[in-house]
């Protein structure tokens, strides 16, 4: 373009973009740009430094010629038909490829996906690669996409996928941190300036956007593309805007709500492309609701059964009071008078599990007893189990691990007795004290068990609070009905 003074050779050239134009029927440059080599110096169309405009307006000098750029990165050549198809792209997996071939919905996005997933790990950093190095993947990658979607549709979508990949590689790529000098050199050969010789990538890209949305039924796969370049984190001037966030997604949703494919999900079926089994339903046989009722059955009566016991235990106290009020506390003796029955010889076995027992009596813990028929040694401590429970305090197994040792020499049968106080307990694994002092005596017998060379010959008994050997009625007393004995035959 020049004034009608101007000679042939002294002319300002304007060069269009190639996407000015491509709604209205234009053709855009067949072949890209070609970069030159990294670090070296780009070749410029703009006219030499220091040079005056004419009067007319800005002049290039006369002796301007474009400089012959020195590639580094060839692009692909025009697609021909004697160009073989492109091969199927392999996956860095080891999953093995269906032999049925793959149905494609959206070309541009299967294309796409090498390039999205590139700069995604770039841009999170989940893979650092120099950027020389990335620039010749990403320009290679390019090049392989526009091959792969040539004759599949428009020109005009054609170019604009190009130009949206190129716009998001270029963008993450001048933003990664610490990219310093690497960065600026990206920006004087971008993927953007290589394939369409400008530099407004991330403007054009809102531009080409806003027209899509337009017309959103005749740019369904392309819109998807866009919306997956902001996925993988183009942000273009939105960037450095206060609240470019909130815009960017603004945008994205509009973009995702003018493709059709998502309305068209069902809201119900996850995945329409494996239908389930097409199996009879199998009907239940007599047997069956036999078996349903009589467990509805059994079920009925395992809460009756709970009731009734609940209602049992809360109930049983003062008949179990009453009962125990129809003897005295004082045994019964004849009322004649006679003589007093002997006093029994002192048994050596008396002897010897008092002396074996020795650090056990003098801690007031167990004294040694005898009658005429046995020798029994019983504890002398009111707290040996927990609280309504047969678990022993921590620290008492020790003092019945000692007892078993003292009665192990001596035969016959050895039995572990029970008793409680008269404190009423009432619960569902110990209703009464009867079946509270039999747990407890079992625990004590398996503890007996275990330091007796033949274990068998132990057993054990609950009392309850049925002989007590003090009264119930001051806490001493309950102290020394809460014990448990251990019963040997006296040898005469």
């Amino acid at each position: 373009m020049s004034n009608g003074n101007d000679s042939g050779g002294n002319r300002t050239v304007f060069r269009p973009s190639p996407l000015q134009g491509l709604g209205r029927g234009q053709q855009p440059p067949a072949a890209p740009g070609q970069a030159p080599a990294w670090g070296s110096a780009p070749a410029s169309n703009t006219p030499a430094w220091g040079s005056a405009p004419s009067a007319g307006g800005w002049e290039a000098p006369s002796h301007y010629e474009p400089a012959p750029a020195q590639p580094a990165y060839a692009p692909p050549p025009p697609p021909s038909a004697a160009q073989p198809a492109p091969q199927p792209r392999m996956r860095d997996d080891d999953v093995p490829q269906p032999s049925k071939p793959q149905d494609v919905r959206n070309r541009l996005m299967s294309e796409a996906a090498p390039l999205l997933a590139l700069a995604s790990s770039v841009r999170s950093g989940r893979a650092r690669t120099p950027m020389p190095e990335l620039h010749r993947q990403a320009s290679a990658a390019i090049a392989t996409f526009d091959r792969a979607i040539a004759g599949h549709y428009p020109e005009e979508i054609r170019q604009r996928a190009k130009y949206a990949l190129c716009a998001t590689m270029d963008d993450i790529a001048q933003n990664l941190p610490g990219s310093g000098m690497d960065a600026a050199e990206w920006a004087r050969r971008s993927m953007v300036v290589q394939f369409f010789q400008e530099n407004i990538g991330g403007d054009r890209f809102w531009q080409l956007t806003d027209d899509m949305l337009a017309r959103p039924a005749q740019s369904a796969d392309i819109i998807e593309l866009f919306h997956a370049c902001l996925a993988a984190g183009f942000e273009g001037r939105f960037r450095i805007m206060p609240d470019g966030k909130r815009r960017l997604y603004e945008i994205a949703s509009r973009l995702y709500a003018a493709l059709e494919f998502p309305r068209s999900l069902s809201s119900q079926q996850m995945v329409t492309a494996w239908p389930g089994e097409k199996a009879p339903l199998k009907k239940v046989g007599l047997w069956g609701y036999v078996a349903l009722a009589a467990a509805a059955a059994a079920a009925v009566l395992l809460l009756v059964y709970i009731l009734l016991r609940v209602l049992l235990m809360a109930g049983a106290s003062d008949p179990f009071a009453a009962l125990g009020k129809i003897n005295p506390d004082a045994p019964l003796r004849l009322s004649r008078a006679a003589a007093p029955p002997p006093q029994a010889a002192a048994s050596p076995q008396a002897d010897k599990l008092t002396e074996f027992l020795a650090p056990e009596i003098a801690q007031g813990l167990v004294k040694v007893e005898e009658d005429a028929s046995t020798v029994r040694v019983r504890t002398t401590v009111g707290q040996l189990f927990q609280s309504a429970s047969d678990q022993l305090d921590e620290g008492r197994e020790a003092l019945f691990h000692r007892i078993g040792k003292a009665i192990q020499s001596e035969p016959g049968q050895v039995t572990v007795e029970g008793h409680a106080d008269s404190d009423r307990v009432s619960t569902l694994a110990f209703p009464d004290n009867t079946t509270l002092s039999k747990a407890r005596a079992d625990t004590v017998a398996n503890i007996i068990k275990s330091e007796l060379s033949d274990p068998a010959r132990v057993v054990s008994e609950g009392y309850g609070e049925a002989r007590p050997i003090a009264s119930n009625d001051t806490a001493e007393g309950k102290s020394l009905n809460r014990r448990v004995e251990v019963v040997v035959p006296r040898r005469n």
